[in-house]
């Protein structure tokens, strides 16, 4: 009977140290002076590297790219595809193949995640901790506010406290997959609408499927 009071105590115990976690204020007005700062700029283009590891499975991959964003249009470069939005369509490069992809971004899905809002998908759904500072580098922890919903157990964001700007991002999966996006250059960018629109002449031997 001892046993079954004590672990029932801890069970209890440990429900409510859960149900009591909430976000450190000081994190949330830091991500809001980043999404502020985000939001100041016209477009903006970025160099990153990614970083992919699975210990469990000895899977290591490594790569780099470019992104470039403008409101809800971006063009991206990444692992030997060219991709670009105007913010409805997209189209999907493979030069390898000679082929282009032509789908749509479902704008009723407001937690769809795509390049444009990649820099800002903190803003909601998440637990916000302070954690370890370097610097003028400081970690925030993100906790799922509904961790059965997703396959990730946290994520760390590094943020420069004096640009305002997320310099990483790692992602701790469920099945020990942990993914990192490491931003090299993040610079103001000047870039015209009409580049975010596929140029079918631009391609005159791709084959073009559509999707939508």
């Amino acid at each position: 009977m001892y046993r079954y009071l004590l672990l029932l105590s801890f069970v209890l115990f440990s429900y409510n140290s859960a149900a009591q976690i909430s976000s450190d204020p000081a994190a949330k007005v830091l991500l809001d002076e980043v999404s502020a700062a985000t939001d100041a700029l016209e477009a903006i283009h970025i160099v990153f590297e990614y970083h992919l590891n699975n210990s469990a499975e000895n899977i290591q991959e490594t790569a780099a790219g470019e992104l470039t964003i403008k409101d809800n249009q971006y063009i991206l470069s990444f692992m030997g595809i060219e991709q670009m939005s105007d913010g409805e369509n997209v189209w999907t490069i493979m030069t390898d193949d000679e082929e282009v992809q032509i789908s749509e971004i479902d704008l009723d899905d407001e937690g769809a995640l795509t390049p444009s809002n990649l820099l800002k998908m903190y803003e909601k759904g998440f637990i916000y901790q302070m954690r370890e500072k370097v610097g003028n580098l400081q970690m925030i922890e993100l906790l799922p506010e509904n961790p059965d919903d997703v396959d990730y157990i946290k994520i760390h964001l590094v943020i420069d406290t004096k640009k305002h700007q997320i310099k990483n991002l790692k992602q701790f999966g469920k099945d020990a997959t942990h993914s990192e996006y490491i931003i090299n250059n993040f610079a103001p960018s000047i870039i015209e609408d009409a580049a975010f629109i596929f140029n079918e002449t631009d391609y005159p031997d791709f084959e073009i499927i559509d999707l939508k």
